[in-house]
């Protein structure tokens, strides 16, 4: 039997502060993470309700490529656009 070593990454990103029309944003409340070893499928996610938070260490990723996206959400719960991806590979 042979151990698997899990793997991490932590991502961090700038709040925004314009909404998507170009608005000042004003009532920005969090940001949730997703991410998936599939390129544009994100099974797994956090919510992070706290709109001071820019960093996020996803722990317990297995060997191979993970992609990564974010998203902000208002106080109503409207939520943005996915950001750019990222990736990281797991050894």
């Amino acid at each position: 039997v042979e151990a698997i070593s899990l793997g991490s990454a932590t991502l961090s990103w700038t709040a925004p502060t314009q909404n998507e029309d170009g608005s000042q944003l004003v009532d920005l409340a969090g940001y949730k993470l997703y991410w998936g070893t599939t390129p544009g499928s994100y099974p797994n996610s956090v919510t992070i309700n706290n709109a001071t938070v820019t960093t996020y260490l996803v722990e317990n990723l297995a060997p191979g490529t993970d992609e990564f996206v974010a998203t902000s959400f208002n106080t109503s719960g409207v939520e943005s656009r996915f950001s750019g991806t990222a990736t990281k590979v797991v050894p």
